[in-house]
């Protein structure tokens, strides 16, 4: 990551943000159709489906167990109910491997000629610790583990983006496949199997959409695994969620080899992991249906149709990009720049006086503008440029803002008469007032990391770690351009932020 700063003396900051080139890429559909999709996936059906995977009857769906093998019944009946191709052909919907272990895979064909060849492969695993051993346990050992958020809750939404998407088979351009994956709990045997023995090329993958354990969000925000392993894939998961499901996000840079996606980042391709977080009955007989969030359940599984749709109907792939480095990187670590800019006019005011109305200087520094003009400790400021330095923006804002030349009214004690002194600032005035780093993973996008205080930024609440796509309502192609634009347009404009995986406009203002 590279960090830049614009000094608040020139004051620009902000973000500019276009998004790369997959996501700027055609995204034609049919919006009602989209919507409809969307708005289908209910928590009472998901509720249906996870205290089914979770009861007792299924005894904890180990792999291989009897449990196990009526939970991929199940799945193949809803597969085969909604129309839904099997994934080996005249073999049907399951893949069999070693230790009596099956995968579960169903396709939605692309309605494009060319891009159906590709594959959106979105996938969840089913398969639980049953009884419990020492080495799969984390308490209750040989009691059911029922496994309700893990992973019941992701198989669940991924049974219900089938559902809604299966009724507008017309919608996708890229194809959809649908796995359900088999002893992820041994090892991501399962995922692990499938990479090696795919039945569609790998690099007709486009992207790989996990799921495993989204059962309780309960108003947090949601983790997304993997946004760094392509290029822009954070923009175009946040304008994605912008669309219909407006839900906090959590982007963790870790990639970890803990879920299904680690063997297809293993070998070259992009992925998204949605996870609303461990807790205390993680692995443990506690993880019953009645503890999930379904109403959060619900909007993990709108989330996930709309990335599944969003990524079928983009002309490019994304660009995967290997992120290991990025931990090392310290990309997670807030890139604040120390500054040490001297004052435009070097005073200290009496507060207490300040909040009555009344601007008292109580110091005023050494070598500063103020002393050299000749102002004193005691005198009291009327006007700055025939405005009353008390304001709602504050005194320290007008001076950040205020041109090379002012004029200020004084009151001074034992002077009949209010004084007036022309004034040249040091400095240029702030417009913005923000630092920023740039991102190797969003190259188009400038991240915030710091807010000069007082500032117009400050004013209108940006925040470090801010994300701004746009500016004037316009996006930008490059930070350089960004900047060159910042310093022209005229205040106020508005700018596009992405705040926790939610985008907001926040109207820049001048503080003059």
């Amino acid at each position: 990551m590279r960090t830049r700063l614009l000094y608040w003396l020139l004051s620009n900051l902000v973000v500019l943000v276009g998004v790369c080139h997959f996501v700027q890429a055609e995204t034609s559909y049919p919006a009602a159709a989209y919507k409809a999709v969307v708005n289908s996936i209910t928590a009472e059906k998901l509720k249906s489906h996870i205290e089914f995977l979770a009861s007792d009857s299924l005894e904890g769906r180990e792999a291989g167990s009897q449990g196990g093998q009526a939970a991929g019944t199940y799945i193949r009946g809803f597969l085969q109910k909604h129309g839904v191709k099997p994934g080996m052909g005249e073999e049907g919907y399951f893949q069999e491997f070693e230790g009596g272990y099956r995968n579960i895979i169903g396709i939605i064909p692309g309605n494009d000629p060319e891009l159906k060849k590709e594959y959106v492969v979105i996938g969840a695993h089913y398969d639980h610790v049953g009884y419990g051993k020492p080495s799969n346990s984390r308490g209750g050992i040989g009691q059911i583990h029922n496994g309700a958020d893990d992973n019941a809750s992701g198989t669940s939404a991924l049974l219900e983006v089938i559902a809604a998407i299966s009724q507008h088979k017309e919608v996708p351009r890229r194809s959809l496949m649908f796995v359900f994956w088999d002893a992820e709990e041994m090892g991501l045997l399962g995922s692990k199997h499938w990479v090696n023995y795919p039945n569609i090329p790998l690099d007709q993958i486009a992207i790989y959409l996990n799921l495993d354990m989204v059962g309780r969000l309960k108003g947090k925000a949601l983790n997304l695994f993997g946004s760094r392993s392509a290029l822009g894939l954070r923009s175009f998961a946040v304008k994605c969620n912008h669309r219909e499901t407006g839900i906090k996000m959590r982007f963790d840079s870790a990639i970890r080899p803990d879920s299904d996606h680690w063997p297809f980042y293993q070998k070259g391709i992009p992925f998204l992991m949605l996870h609303t977080g461990k807790h205390a009955d993680y692995h443990r007989p506690e993880d019953d249906p009645h503890k999930i969030d379904f109403a959060g359940a619900k909007k993990c599984a709108q989330l996930l149709a709309q990335l599944s749709l969003d990524f079928s109907l983009q002309t490019e792939k994304p660009e995967f990009r290997n992120a290991d480095r990025d931990i090392l990187d310290g990309i997670d670590q807030q890139a604040r720049v120390d500054k040490s800019t001297p004052p435009r006019l070097g005073i200290a005011w009496n507060p207490e006086k300040y909040i009555q109305g009344n601007l008292v200087i109580t110091q005023v520094l050494s070598n500063s503008v103020a002393e050299k003009a000749g102002l004193k400790v005691g005198d009291e400021i009327l006007t700055i440029d025939g405005k009353s330095p008390v304001s709602d923006k504050g005194f320290a804002a007008l001076i950040r803002s205020a041109p090379r030349k002012i004029t200020l009214q004084i009151r001074r004690s034992m002077e009949e008469k209010s004084l007036k002194m022309a004034i040249e600032l040091k400095g240029e005035p702030v417009r913005l007032g923000i630092e920023w780093k740039t991102d190797e993973s969003e190259p188009t996008v400038v991240v915030i990391s710091d807010v000069v205080k007082s500032s117009p930024a400050d004013l209108a609440q940006l925040k470090i770690n801010d994300r701004i796509y746009e500016i004037g309502d316009k996006p930008f192609k490059s930070s350089d351009e960004f900047q060159k634009r910042a310093t022209t347009i005229p205040l106020p404009f508005n700018v596009l932020v992405d705040r926790e995986g939610l985008l907001r406009k926040i109207e820049i203002q001048s503080t003059r």
